[in-house]
C-alpha cells in the first residue's frame, strides 16, 4: 500500500498553495478543477493512520463530513462553485485513505485463511465472536457477493459495501458523545447512555470498550465503531447507534426461530431417495459381486473368474428390496438431516457448522436405516443364493426367523451407517471447502460430483470391517444364532485380519458412485427443485 504521506510535506503543500497531482485542487485558488473526478482519486493515494485523521480535526469537523462525504461522492465534473476550500478537501481526502486503510485491515480480519475470500463460515465466526444473530451473516453475503450462485466476497465487493453504509455509519458515530479527538472514552460512554436512558454504570461502559476492541489507552476511534455497524443489515443502522452498541455489547441477543418449511423438508427428502435409487439401480450387480466375496471364502479374482456362469440376472438379484430400501431409506434420511439442521440452529445456533452437520447425520442415519434393514436382509439372501425370488425370501426368512429374523444385523448396521454417513457428510463438506480453497472460485457441477465420489469411497473402505459383519450375518443359514462377537472370532482365527476387509475393493467402486448420487447428486437435485420453482414463480 505504500507508506502514508509525512504530515510535514503536507503541511507545506498547504501553505505554498500545491496540491496533490491529479486530486483536482487549483494551485491558484484552492478550488476544484471541473475535469477531475476527486473521490475516485483518493483512494489510490497512500493511506493515512488513525493520528493523521485526528489531526485533520481542526481543519473539518466530524459533522462537517457528513455532508463532505457523500457530496464527494456523487459529483464528478461539475462547476467550481460551492466545493470546499482546501484544508477541507484535505482533511476529506485523509477520511477517506483512513476509512479505507480500516476497511482492509477489517477484511484481513475476516479472511481467516488469507485467501482474498470471505466465506460465509468466516463470517459466522466473525458474528458468533460479537454475539450477533448467525443470520446476519447470511445477510451480509447476500448483500455483498457479486452474483447469486457466489459463496465469498473479495475485497471489491466489500469495499463496495463499505462505500454504500459510509455517509449512515458516520451520521451515526457523530450521535454519540465524542472527545475533541473524535474517539469515545469511558466517559464518553457514560455520557452517551444517559442521554437516551439507558443504565449508565461503570460495568456497561467497561463491556462496551471491550466489545469493539478499545486500544490500550482505553479509546474507540471511528474505526472501530464503523466495524461493528459494517456487520449489521441495513435494518439495524436506522436504530440508534447507542441502543445497538449496548445491546449487543450487554445482552445475548436471541435469533428468531427459523420456520421448519415442510416442503422444503418433503423437496429435501424426495431428492435424496431419488437420487440413491438411481444411483442404486445402476450399481446393483457391483454390490451383488461385494455380497458374493463377503458371504463366500472366494476372492475376488475368483468370483470374476465366475461372472460368465452367474450371468447379468443373477448379479441383479434382490434390486427390488434394494431399490425400494434405499429409496425409503434415503428419502426419510435426508428428510431428517435437513429437519434436524434447522432445529439445531434454533436450540443451538452458536454451535460450529462441522457439529450441526455431525448431528443432525447422526441422528437421521439411526432412523434411516432401521427402515431399511428388512430390505437389506432380504436383498442379501437373494444375492447370496439362499433365496430365488423376493416372495419366498419373505416367506422363508418368516417361517424359519420369525419377524425378528428381518432385523437380523441391525447392531453391525447401524455401526456401519452412522460412521459412515457422519464421516462421509462431514468429509465430503470439508473436501468442498479446501477444493474451493485451492482453486479460489465456486465448484462446476461436475466437480462437486468428484469430491463427493471420492469422500464416498474413502468412508466406504474404512467402514468395511462392519459391512463384512453384517454381510455374514445377514447371510448366515436361517434359524442360526450368531452375533458380532461370535462373526469377528471367526474371521481373525480363519481369515486374520486382513479377512475384516474383504471386499473393500468392490465396496470402494460399488460407494463411490453411490457417494457422488448420494452427496453431491442430492445437493444438485435439490438446486434443480428450488430453481424450478423460483423461475415457476417469476
Amino acid at each position: 500500500m505504500g507508506a502514508p504521506p509525512d504530515p510535514a510535506q503536507v503541511s507545506d503543500q498547504e501553505e505554498d498553495g500545491g496540491g496533490i497531482p491529479g486530486d483536482g485542487v487549483d494551485n491558484a485558488n484552492g478550488t476544484m478543477q471541473p475535469s477531475q473526478k476527486l473521490p475516485g482519486r483518493l483512494l489510490n493515494i497512500p493511506l493515512s493512520n488513525v493520528e493523521r485523521l485526528r489531526s485533520t480535526l481542526s481543519s473539518v469537523s466530524l459533522t462537517e463530513l457528513i455532508e463532505l462525504v457523500p457530496q464527494l461522492r456523487s459529483r464528478s465534473s461539475t462547476s467550481a462553485d460551492g466545493h470546499p476550500d482546501k484544508k477541507k478537501l484535505f482533511s476529506v481526502q485523509d477520511f477517506f485513505r483512513y476509512a479505507e486503510f480500516e476497511g482492509k485491515r477489517f477484511f484481513e480480519e475476516l479472511d481467516r485463511d488469507g485467501d482474498g475470500q470471505v466465506t460465509l463460515e468466516d463470517l459466522e465466526i466473525a458474528m458468533r465472536k460479537r454475539r450477533l444473530p448467525r443470520r446476519y451473516a447470511r445477510d451480509f453475503l447476500r448483500r455483498t457477493r457479486s452474483n447469486f450462485f457466489s459463496k465469498s466476497i473479495g475485497w471489491k465487493q466489500f469495499l463496495s459495501l463499505m462505500e454504500q453504509k459510509e455517509p449512515t455509519i458516520l451520521r451515526a458515530y457523530t450521535t454519540l458523545c465524542l472527545s475533541k479527538s473524535g474517539t469515545l472514552h469511558k466517559n464518553q460512554i457514560l455520557t452517551s447512555l444517559k442521554s437516551v436512558g439507558l443504565p449508565a454504570n461503570e460495568d456497561n461502559a467497561a463491556a462496551m470498550l471491550r466489545y469493539l476492541n478499545a486500544d490500550s489507552d482505553g479509546s474507540i476511534s471511528y474505526g472501530h465503531f464503523r466495524n461493528f455497524m459494517l456487520l449489521l443489515p441495513s435494518k439495524r443502522l436506522e436504530d440508534d447507534p447507542r441502543n445497538v452498541w449496548f445491546e449487543a455489547a450487554t445482552v445475548v441477543a436471541v435469533p428468531p426461530p427459523v420456520e421448519i418449511s415442510t416442503g422444503s423438508v418433503l423437496k429435501s427428502a424426495l431428492a435424496g431417495g431419488l437420487a440413491s435409487a438411481l444411483s442404486t439401480s445402476l450399481l446393483h450387480p457391483i454390490d451383488s459381486m461385494k455380497t458374493r466375496v463377503q458371504a463366500s471364502t472366494l476372492s475376488f479374482p475368483e468370483l470374476i473368474s465366475k461372472l460368465p456362469q452367474i450371468g447379468l440376472r443373477g448379479l441383479y438379484r434382490g434390486s427390488i428390496p434394494a431399490i425400494l430400501g434405499q429409496f425409503s431409506s434415503h428419502g426419510l434420511r435426508t428428510g431428517i438431516f435437513e429437519a434436524s439442521k434447522l432445529v439445531l440452529i434454533n436450540v443451538a445456533p452458536t454451535l460450529p457448522e462441522i457439529q450441526v452437520q455431525s448431528v443432525a447425520s447422526f441422528c437421521s442415519t439411526v432412523l434411516g436405516t432401521a427402515v431399511r434393514i428388512p430390505c437389506e436382509v432380504l436383498k442379501q439372501r437373494l444375492q447370496a443364493g439362499i433365496f430365488n425370488n423376493v416372495g419366498e425370501a419373505i416367506v422363508g426368512t418368516m417361517r424359519q426367523d420369525g419377524p425378528k429374523g428381518f432385523f437380523r444385523g441391525t447392531g453391525a448396521t447401524l455401526c456401519r451407517e452412522v460412521p459412515f454417513y457422519v464421516a462421509g457428510m462431514c468429509l465430503y463438506a470439508e473436501a468442498k471447502k479446501a477444493a474451493q480453497h485451492v482453486m479460489k472460485r465456486d465448484l462446476e457441477p461436475w466437480e462437486i460430483v468428484a469430491v463427493g465420489a471420492l469422500s464416498g469411497g474413502l468412508a466406504a473402505v474404512v467402514t468395511t470391517p462392519f459391512d463384512v459383519m453384517k454381510t455374514r450375518m445377514m447371510t448366515a443359514p436361517p434359524g442360526t444364532p450368531v452375533s458380532m462377537q461370535m462373526i469377528v472370532f471367526s474371521i481373525l482365527r480363519n481369515e486374520g485380519p486382513i479377512g475384516l476387509f474383504k471386499g473393500a475393493i468392490p465396496r470402494f467402486f460399488w460407494i463411490a458412485p453411490l457417494g457422488a448420487m448420494n452427496f453431491a447428486g442430492y445437493e444438485l437435485a435439490k438446486k434443480a427443485m428450488i430453481k424450478d420453482e423460483s423461475e415457476s414463480r417469476e
